[in-house]
This record gives structure tokens, C-alpha cells and sequence, in this order.
């Protein structure tokens, strides 16, 4: 009379044992409630027993909603009787009891380990996982020779991992002596093994030279009390963002690299390769003695052969990537590396968000139980991500064709402007540095040659040349230093407007009224410079005056920020052909060139700053309370202020230019400055702005701030050298731009014909049931592929048995899902964080 748990709550229910008819004898307790669909609680005289289908509920519930046990028991209980008028038996322990050996018993039915003859007890490392059908297994998914393949073509089977850690997956030391069922079968990596490594290397120390601060070297060396382990460590397929077999493990308080070395050479024993890229937002540190500690730390059987895999990249996932300065960094850039295709390296951000929500339950646990906890879930992640590569791949595919048109026509065009022969230099040096990334960078810009301060040095220098050649000017003050304090004098008046917009209180109105009472003395004072280098400037402000006079009621008077100069490039056009200001025209063109150009390289540096403050404020100030955020709210605000002070003084200088030399070369660098221009570096939160490799910076970013002028005083931007080693840099990008969308194409291809041959080679390992389902999924993915393929040019043999199966998919709807048959699924490959645990929803694993 056992108490069995359905689904809808408890019942009692009668039973009695069967007699085998063959043999006559009792057939044991365990064999026939399975028969029935009821899991017992125990093997040896069960008295509870719990459906299959409340477990299978449980464990979808449980990777879906991250519902935990306890409250699915309570669920249960009210189920029952939510009266308080009956007594619920209490089998929570049971129940917890069978749901470890339940998912122990599906790992490895869908291992199909119950068909090995040697038993379960054979199981292998990392056998009990989930592969990626779309990353290359030798013997599994890859062509005949496919070693022997030429070198244009084989950095198609390179393996691209990417490593983290996640510091929010803690778990209580609790003391609990915990039996770990299958160690090392699945996801995580057999635990002796692995603490006597990590125990090897205790003490080991790893630098950072990097001006980055990494918040992984920062966490990972924050002791935890009370803890016994202080997060996760992972390594996931960088393309697909697929769990590897061991390649998770339990970090300490303390550690440096021996956690994540050992995962990493764990989910790669064994395995041959054309490359291998490694992606991990300390790679810049990390990889730099990381064959020296491969040696020195590994026994030969887990060392990497390199004879054998010919080339192993490091690489910063995308957005970790923007974080890192001081030395060049190119060389770690997913954008830059050739034979990367469009990798992001970040889904497993997005996969962390998704396991998260475990960490509330499973810190309480023992290692063993979180363990088995993480390794389903991270089975059901895998098989999630491969129900969807139909999709996925085909849109994925769809956006590579279009890309890869329209970023080598913007390639092309761009290279037109330049001469042949320079862009032969250029992918001459782009060779060398692929080849060896310590050669220079093509990628690099050059910093501005020139600045306001210099060109007033260089002014002073030719006027005292003039008067050692008896040159004298009609004045003790010379038109360059008249021309000088002009601009500062201007400079001041939009400052002072500046803080008169924004002025309410008693002392700041004072404090403003004698600043115009000091710019007021000194505007008199220049005024009687302009009278000598400029005698028809009188007659305007005369006009000026008379124009006043003659208007009714009283006026009152000009403010300091608002008289008018009239400095050359403000005069009216039958005063500016006047000879006599001919000499100083074309000195206040070289002062405005250069103010064009300070001004510019102002709003870049303030744009880098409020990108930084932006960061800072949402990783450490965000929710530190309304004092913390008022005051960061007050330094962005400030530097605001800034941004718009240098935003009105390159608008002011150009202005003048356009007034000086309307058809100068110069227009081509400094082009109108429109509010939606002041954007980048990085992208701001509330912005949609596309990737690297889907957008083109504002022009503010791309443009050369050099203005050196010839020796003949012309009026070109920039001399021939410095113009080609900016454009050399923006040529590198955009040629790269091309390139990596040409390389994601190749790769989907090669991974679209991965993944059938992966899945069916499921036909031959599987039981009846698994090989049915895999058949239907291998031909379902490739059938969504077959018209995409046909588009290209003629079917690849591979893809021709689908042909029959082929299906129309309709292009994407409005708001981004793909349409089929009148349904709408969403085919988002990698899921963002904020909504990662929402998405992906888990089906019938037991399929």
C-alpha cells in the first residue's frame, strides 16, 4: 500500500507483487513499478513511489523557471489538500532522494549507456554530454583527409572555445559529506583529479600589466569565508555557445589560472585540429605564459600537441575587448583576427544569466548534488541550442550573404580613393603583422601632429623671422598675437554664455557680472589693436552704433559675451577683398585650421570620458543609493558642459573657415558637426547602435586631426604621410569589415554540413526510440537549409538526400522572428542577459 505522488498531489493506493508466469517466481518490487510508470523512493521494499511524470515535470520546471525542489513540494502539498483538515505525509527527502537518481538514470539513458555491455560503471569522461553538432569532431562530423586539406581552406576545422568564470555561483561550506553520482562523466570535471592540481599550483602568482582592471583577477583573489567554493568556471563553444564535456569546475578563494588551465586542457585532451582559438576576457594575460604553465603544470597526456594542431590563437571577447588600453591590443581583437569569421566570444554571458537563478538553491547544497543540479541543466541548455540550429544557422546564413555584399562594396569603394601602389604597402604590412602581431599595427591611428599651442609658437617664430629681415609690422603688438588674443577673447564670450545659462543663485549672477566687467576693459583694450591692423572696422562698429540710436525706448547694454569682434572672417564680403587684410586672412585660416582641429580632439576626449564615467556608473555606483548616483549625475553633467563648450567652439571655428576658404581641401576632414554626430566611443545604453562589423563610426572618429601646412603656406589638411597613415588605419578596418563577413560565410556552410552528420550519427549509438528522434531532427534542420543553399550556386552532396524535405521559411516578420507555417519562433541564436532566462524554453528532453 505505497503513497505515490502523481503529479496532482498524493494518494494511497493498493498493490501486490506479481509472479513471474515463466519462471514462477516474484518478480522484484522495483522492476514492476517501473513497468507502471512509478519511480519507488527505494529499491528494497518501497512503500512511496513517484510518477514519471511529476519527476519529467520537475526537471523541465526546475531548467525552465528554476523553480527548486522545496517549493515543488509545497506545490504538491496544497495540491493535496490545502484545507488544513488532513495530514500530507511528508516524503520531501524521498522525493529529493529520487530525483538524483532520476536524472542520473536519463543521463545515462540518453548516453545510451544502458546498451554498453560493460555497464554504466564504463562511462568515460565527459560521455554523458550533449556535443555541438556544429563545431568540428574528428571522425564524427568532418570530411575524409580533411588534414590534408590546403591551407586556404583548412582553418575551417579550427575549434573556437570561450572561457569565464561566474562568481555568483558560490556554494556553503556546510560540511556535507556528499557522494557524487557519475564524476566526471558529464560537464564537470572529475573533482580529485582536479582539487590536487589546483592544490600543485597553490600559491601561484599571476601578474596583471594590462591598464585594464579585469574583474576576474579582481574576484577570483577575494576570499570568501564560509565558502568552499567561490564560483564557476567554464569553457563553452565560442561559436554556439554549447557546454563542453569537463570543461566546469568549482572555483577557491584565492586562485589565479590553475582552475581555468586545467578546464580548459581537460575539454581539449586528446583532441587534433587544424587551430584552436581560446576566447577569455583576460587574454591579453592570460596566454602569456600559458604554454610554460601547460609544461610545467600538466602531465604529457593533457598537454596540447603542437606539432599536431598547427596554430592556437588567444583572443577578448567583444565587448570586454573596448575595456583594455595602454598597449595595442589589436592582436586580441575578434574584429582584427583573421579566420574568425563574425565570433562574438560573449554568449556565455548570456549562458551564465540563464544559470543564475541556481545559485540560490545550490549553494546549500553539497558538491555532489550541485554537481549533478549544474550537469542537467547544462544538458538541457545543450539540447535547447540544438532543437535550434535549423533556424538559427539558416538566418544566421541569410545575414552573412547580405553583409558580405554590401561591406566589400564599402571596401571597394573606400580603396578606389587610394593609389594602388600605397594599398599594396598597406596589405604587405597587414601580412606581416598577421604573421607576427609584434610587427607595427596597420590598425593603429596616429595621434594629431599639431595643436592650437603649437601653431601660436610657430606664428611667433615666422613674425620675429619677418622683423629680422626688416620686415616691421605698423604696431608693437604683431597680427599674429592681435589675431591670437581675438580668438581668446571669443573663446572667453562663449564661456561666459555658457555659465549664464546655466547661473540662478545671488553669487553666481555676481561672479558673472564681473567677469563681463574684466572681458568688457580687455575687449576695449584689443579694440585699439584692430584700430591699427584693422582702420575699417571702426566704421562697422560707428554703423553699428547708429543703427542702435535710431531705435525707440531704451537700450540696454551689450553684454560682454555678446559684442561683436569683427575679426577678418567676419567681415562683410565688399571689406574681406580688401589687400590689406590679405596677410591677416590667411593667418586667422592657420589659427582656426589648428582651433578646428583642437576642438575636435577635445570632443573625442570628452566623448572617452563620459563613456567611462557611463560604465562605471552602471557597474559600481547603480543601486548604491540616490547620494552615490547624484554625485556621479554631477560629474557626467559636468563634463556635458564641456562637450557642448568644445561643440560651440569647432562649430564657431568652422564657421570662420567657411568665411576664410569656402573650397578648401580642409572641408573634407572637418565636416558640419550635428548633434547626432556626438556619439561613440562604446555604445550607451539607450542607444541601438550596430556592431562592429554592421556599423560605421560617426565621422568624428574617422577623420585625421593633423593640420601641418606646407611649406608654401598652402591649405591642406594634412601633408601626404600623415593623410595616408590615417587613412591606412580606417582602409585596415574596413578591409577587415569585408573579410570577416567573407570568413562567416565559409564557416556556416562548413557548420550547416557539420551538424546532420552529427546527429545522424546518432542512428548508430542510440536505442530505437533516441535513433527515431534524431532522424526526424536531422532531417527537420536541414530542410530549412535547402533553398538558402540552391541560392548560392548548385547543392553541396551533402545536403542533396534533404532536397525532398525542403521547406520555404518566410523572411523575418516585423519584430524579428522567423515565420513558418503561420507560426512565429524565435530563432535568437545567443540570448542577451537581461532576458537570457526567459528564453530557449525547454522541451521533452527524455525525447
Amino acid at each position: 500500500m505505497p503513497s505515490l505522488g502523481n503529479g496532482t498531489g498524493f494518494s494511497r493506493v493498493f498493490g501486490r507483487q506479481c509472479i513471474d508466469p515463466a519462471s514462477g517466481e516474484l518478480t522484484p518490487d522495483w522492476r514492476q513499478l517501473m513497468c507502471m510508470g512509478w519511480f519507488p523512493a527505494s529499491m528494497d521494499r518501497p512503500e512511496t513511489v513517484f510518477t514519471f511524470r511529476l519527476l519529467k515535470t520537475f526537471q523541465e520546471l526546475n531548467f525552465q523557471a528554476k523553480t527548486n525542489l522545496h517549493d515543488y513540494w509545497k506545490t504538491l502539498e496544497r495540491i493535496t489538500d490545502n484545507s488544513g483538515g488532513a495530514d500530507v505525509p511528508n516524503r520531501y527527502k524521498q522525493l529529493s532522494h529520487a530525483v538524483r537518481i532520476w536524472r542520473h538514470l536519463q543521463m545515462l539513458k540518453r548516453a545510451a549507456r544502458a546498451h554498453d555491455p560493460a555497464g554504466a560503471q564504463a562511462t568515460g569522461p565527459g560521455e554523458l554530454v550533449v556535443e555541438c553538432p556544429a563545431c568540428p569532431h574528428p571522425g564524427k562530423n568532418l570530411p575524409e583527409g580533411w588534414e590534408n586539406a590546403p591551407a586556404e581552406s583548412k582553418w575551417l576545422y579550427t575549434l573556437y572555445l570561450m572561457i569565464d568564470a561566474n562568481f555568483r555561483a558560490r556554494c556553503k561550506d556546510r560540511g556535507i559529506e556528499d557522494i557524487e553520482l557519475a564524476p566526471g562523466g558529464a560537464y564537470y570535471v572529475e573533482e580529485k583529479a582536479y582539487q590536487a592540481h589546483v592544490a600543485a599550483c597553490k600559491g601561484q602568482k599571476e601578474e596583471n600589466t594590462c591598464s585594464a582592471e579585469h574583474n576576474a583577477i579582481l574576484k577570483a583573489n577575494l576570499r570568501r569565508e564560509g565558502y568552499i567554493a567561490s564560483g564557476i568556471g567554464a569553457v563553452l563553444c565560442a561559436r554556439h555557445a554549447l557546454v563542453r564535456k569537463n570543461r566546469a569546475g568549482d572555483l577557491q578563494p584565492g586562485e589565479g589560472y590553475a582552475n581555468m588551465d586545467y578546464l580548459v586542457f581537460s575539454t581539449v585532451l586528446g583532441l587534433i585540429l587544424a587551430a584552436l582559438l581560446f576566447s577569455y576576457d583576460i587574454a591579453c594575460q592570460w596566454c602569456k605564459k600559458f604554454f610554460k604553465r601547460m609544461d610545467e603544470n600538466f602531465p604529457p597526456e593533457m598537454r596540447i600537441d603542437r606539432t599536431k594542431v598547427e596554430d592556437i590563437c588567444f583572443a577578448i571577447p567583444k565587448k570586454h575587448y573596448r575595456v583594455h588600453g595602454g598597449e595595442p591590443h589589436s592582436r586580441w581583437s575578434l574584429n582584427f583576427l583573421k579566420h574568425v569569421g563574425r565570433t562574438y566570444g560573449e554568449w556565455i554571458e548570456a549562458h551564465w544569466s540563464h544559470m543564475n537563478p541556481l545559485a540560490l538553491s545550490t549553494r546549500e547544497m553539497g558538491l555532489g548534488m550541485r554537481h549533478e543540479v549544474y550537469n542537467d541543466h547544462w544538458g538541457a541548455w545543450n539540447w535547447q541550442k540544438t532543437i535550434l540550429f535549423g533556424l538559427v544557422l539558416l538566418r544566421a546564413l541569410q545575414e552573412a550573404k547580405e553583409m558580405c555584399v554590401k561591406q566589400r562594396k564599402v571596401y571597394e569603394e573606400f580603396a578606389a580613393n587610394i593609389p594602388e601602389d600605397t594599398i599594396k604597402g598597406w596589405e604587405e604590412m597587414l601580412s606581416a603583422w598577421n604573421a607576427d602581431p609584434t610587427k607595427p599595427d596597420p590598425y593603429d591611428k596616429p595621434t594629431s601632429s599639431i595643436t592650437f599651442v603649437a601653431v601660436k609658437l610657430q606664428l611667433n617664430q615666422e613674425e620675429a623671422a619677418e622683423a629680422a629681415a626688416g620686415t616691421l609690422p605698423p604696431h608693437d603688438t604683431t597680427p599674429g598675437v592681435f589675431l591670437q588674443v581675438g580668438l581668446e577673447l571669443e573663446e572667453k564670450q562663449r564661456a561666459l554664455r555658457l555659465r549664464a545659462s546655466t547661473g540662478r543663485s545671488l553669487s553666481e549672477l555676481a561672479a558673472q557680472q564681473e567677469k563681463r566687467n574684466v572681458l568688457t576693459r580687455r575687449i576695449d583694450l584689443w579694440r585699439e589693436l584692430q584700430d591699427i591692423h584693422m582702420p575699417m572696422v571702426a566704421e562697422l562698429r560707428a554703423a553699428a552704433g547708429r543703427t542702435r540710436s535710431d531705435q525707440e525706448g531704451p537700450h540696454p547694454a551689450i553684454k560682454a559675451e555678446d559684442v561683436r569682434l569683427w575679426l577678418p572672417s567676419a567681415l562683410p564680403a565688399t571689406l574681406a577683398s580688401n589687400e590689406t587684410l590679405s596677410g591677416l586672412r590667411k593667418k586667422e585660416q592657420r589659427l582656426r585650421l589648428a582651433q578646428l582641429s583642437d576642438a575636435l580632439a577635445e570632443i573625442r576626449r570628452i566623448r572617452r570620458v563620459l563613456a567611462a564615467v557611463s560604465e562605471f556608473s552602471r557597474m559600481n555606483v547603480l543601486g548604491l543609493g540616490q547620494r552615490s548616483m547624484t554625485r556621479q549625475q554631477g560629474l557626467y553633467t559636468r563634463f556635458k558642459d564641456k562637450q557642448q563648450h568644445a561643440v560651440e567652439r569647432y562649430r564657431a571655428a568652422r564657421a570662420a573657415m567657411v568665411a576664410l576658404d569656402p573650397d578648401g581641401s580642409w572641408t573634407t576632414t572637418y565636416r558640419p558637426l550635428l548633434d547626432a554626430d556626438l556619439c561613440g566611443p562604446r555604445r550607451e545604453d539607450d542607444e541601438v547602435i550596430a556592431s562592429e562589423g554592421r556599423y560605421t563610426p560617426s565621422w568624428i572618429w574617422l577623420t585625421s586631426l593633423s593640420a601641418r601646412e606646407s611649406a608654401a603656406n598652402s591649405m591642406n589638411p594634412a601633408d601626404n604621410e600623415e593623410f595616408l597613415q590615417t587613412m591606412r588605419a580606417e582602409w585596415a578596418r574596413c578591409k577587415a569589415r569585408a573579410d570577416r563577413w567573407d570568413e562567416e560565410q565559409a564557416l556556416l556552410l562548413e557548420e550547416m554540413r557539420h551538424v546532420p552528420a552529427r546527429l545522424k550519427r546518432g542512428l548508430r549509438i542510440y536505442a530505437r526510440k533516441q535513433a527515431a528522434v534524431f532522424d526526424k531532427l536531422a532531417i527537420r534542420t536541414a530542410s530549412f537549409w535547402v533553398h538558402e543553399l540552391a541560392s548560392i550556386g548548385p547543392l553541396p552532396p551533402w545536403i542533396r538526400p534533404y532536397k525532398k524535405y525542403a521547406r520555404k521559411v518566410r523572411p523575418r516578420s516585423r519584430n524579428g522572428m522567423a515565420v513558418l507555417d503561420g507560426e512565429e519562433l524565435n530563432v535568437a541564436f545567443g540570448v542577451k542577459a537581461s532576458d537570457s532566462s526567459d528564453s530557449e524554453a525547454g522541451s521533452d528532453r527524455d525525447e
